[in-house]
């Protein structure tokens, strides 16, 4: 005989609530019980989720194409790094971890540049004042 099936419908924006607050699913089911008398397990839970279509990251994200076409020029054109992106990135409204703009950034093929100070030793030397050292030490 199978199980009777719990509905969980009047606690559906507490348990949205608190899963977009980090909350593990587990604890949700335990809050659930000394709130509410009721038991649920993990598994019920993250099923529930997965049908009201609750997902822990946003796949906006990852298929947005703008993103991808303003993360090239901030890369390439204005050559700035991931937390300056990032700034800009956020400020422009996108909900995007430095974690998942890196991400990106590879699957773009925009691989990380040496630094700026690797990149200003090997520069040739523009200003007479400093070349000499700098130009007898190699």
């Amino acid at each position: 005989m199978p199980r009777q099936q719990i509905n969980l419908e009047p606690y559906r924006d507490e348990i949205i609530t608190l899963f977009q607050h980090g909350i593990s699913s587990d604890s949700i089911g335990r809050t659930l019980e000394s709130r509410y008398n009721i038991q649920v397990k993990e598994r019920t839970i993250q099923s529930r989720l997965r049908k009201w279509g609750i997902r822990k990251r946003s796949r906006t994200t990852t298929a947005d194409e703008v993103l991808h076409a303003r993360i090239k020029v901030l890369f390439m054109q204005d050559r700035l790094t991931d937390k300056a992106m990032l700034n800009l990135l956020r400020q422009d409204g996108y909900d995007i971890s430095e974690r998942t703009l890196r991400r990106l950034r590879f699957q773009l093929g925009l691989h990380a540049r040496p630094s700026l100070e690797h990149e200003q030793d090997s520069a040739p030397c523009r200003d007479a004042s400093g070349c000499s050292a700098v130009g007898q030490a190699r």
